[in-house]
Parts: C-alpha cells; structure tokens; sequence
C-alpha cells in the first residue's frame, strides 16, 4: 500500500512523461503529414515542367517549319 501513497512527486513525473509522448507523437503526426504535402506538391512541379518541356518542343517543331 506505501506505493499508492507515495509523494506527488511520482504522480507529476508520470504526467509530465505522458505529455512528453503525446508531443512527441503529435510532432511525428504533424512531421509525416508536411512531408506528405511536400511529396504532392513536387509530384505538380514535376507534372507542370514535363507540361512545359512538352509545350516548348511543340513551339521548338513549329519555328522549324517555319
């Protein structure tokens, strides 16, 4: 029984590590999820300079024709 009654001191480290692992978490959470965005938005660039590319070899072809 002397565990259960034992100073505060105990019971505020085991919140204080519980929040520590909700941050923690939350932070992975939040890292993966930029890091997802990110993964779109080079996946457009990308998409909007092979556009591009293709775009200016139809203009390259037809100032050649000409």
């Amino acid at each position: 029984m002397s565990w259960y009654h034992s100073s505060g001191g105990v019971w505020v480290s085991i919140i204080l590590g519980l929040i520590l692992i909700v941050i923690v978490v939350f932070a992975f959470y939040q890292m993966n999820k930029t890091l997802n965005e990110l993964k779109l938005e080079l996946s457009n660039l990308r998409n909007a300079l092979e556009e591009t590319k293709r775009y200016t070899e139809e203009v390259k072809k037809k100032l050649e024709e000409v």
